[in-house]
């Protein structure tokens, strides 16, 4: 952790500004540009606790997840590289700037940088004593200049293809399809969407599914046969690490 802290303090003092003399200085007074690190780097900087950006730091990546079903919640996700991070955003119907598809770059400056459910998370700094791991930026000029779309251009999605037993906790916040998973329900509070779900592989292998009680497909029955699953990677420490996949919508789900 020590070693992470470290390297950390020197990337945010290099993206404050700090210049090497041996790469000239400006002579003019201009501010040097922002320092793009990939979302893995950030990631791999994280020391454990949630920390702001002080620095002119930015990050670049295609969106993933879609509110349009509203299982995603004022927030977004954007990956690249295998890496992914969450923001914070606090307003609602994000996906008619920010299209599951769009390349965006994402300026943390002012903002925080924390973890929640194995997720890395860009928002504003919690309040002292708050539960959450980072806070939503809440207003759409702050997050207008936070997080900037490239374009009218969508990408086409195409998520991890991984058995259970190849997730790791680097992949959580990214994309990720899982084949061949059969639902096994734990109770018999009924096989809607709706909260936790528990699928297992051919090997024996588990992982849940999440869906918001207010999603839109909620109330949906979840199919008894064979299926494939596709969904944002989550992990529960509370739950004994398992894994989580977060549905962005009905279709995530595709019987085989």
């Amino acid at each position: 952790m020590i070693r992470r802290a470290t390297v950390l303090g020197a990337l945010l003092s290099l993206a404050a500004g700090c210049c090497d003399s041996s790469f000239g200085e400006p002579d003019d007074g201009a501010q040097p540009p922002p320092r793009t690190e990939t979302i893995a780097a950030l990631r791999a900087l994280y020391a454990g606790e949630t920390f702001p950006v002080t620095g002119d730091i930015t990050v670049e990546g295609t969106v993933t997840s879609s509110d349009r079903a509203r299982n995603f919640y004022r927030s977004l996700c954007i990956e690249d590289g295998n890496a992914a991070i969450e923001v914070m955003a606090g307003i609602d119907q994000l996906h008619n700037d920010y299209p599951a598809g769009c390349r965006v770059t994402l300026r943390l400056e002012g903002l925080a940088v924390g973890e929640s459910r194995g997720v890395l998370q860009a928002g504003r700094l919690p309040d002292p004593g708050s539960g959450y791991a980072t806070d939503y930026i809440g207003s759409k000029p702050a997050l207008d200049a936070a997080l900037i779309r490239h374009g009218e251009t969508l990408r086409e999605l195409e998520p991890a293809r991984l058995r259970i037993a190849e997730l790791t906790p680097d992949r959580c916040g990214t994309l990720v399809r899982i084949d061949r998973l059969i639902y096994r329900p734990e109770d018999l509070s009924g096989s809607t969407w709706s909260g936790y779900k528990r699928f297992a592989d051919d090997e024996g292998a588990e992982i849940y599914t999440y869906v918001r009680t207010y999603a839109r497909f909620a109330d949906e029955e979840v199919p008894a046969g064979q299926v494939s699953l596709t969904g944002i990677l989550q992990r529960d420490e509370t739950g004994g690490g398992r894994y989580i996949l977060k549905l962005r919508d009905e279709t995530d789900c595709r019987t085989l």
